[in-house]
């Protein structure tokens, strides 16, 4: 086993632990409802740092392909 492999099978272990699959329909309902909330928080506090990011690291605009019809 390579070692690719065993991060790979680390990585699903972790994810096992962290979210389990013998959990209720409720509970994986709060869940959810809790990371979404969690991601919107995020999103909101650092929504200038998240443009910024995208603004330095995106790639350059062409105009060609503004105008051209697919």
């Amino acid at each position: 086993m390579n070692h690719d492999e065993m991060y790979d099978d680390e990585m699903e272990n972790d994810i096992e632990l962290l979210f389990p699959r013998d959990i209720s329909d409720e509970s994986a309902m709060v869940l959810c409802d809790f990371l979404a909330e969690l991601l919107m928080m995020a999103d909101s506090r650092y929504l200038c740092h998240l443009r910024r990011y995208r603004e330095e690291h995106s790639p350059p605009f062409n105009d060609y392909y503004q105008y051209r019809l697919f």
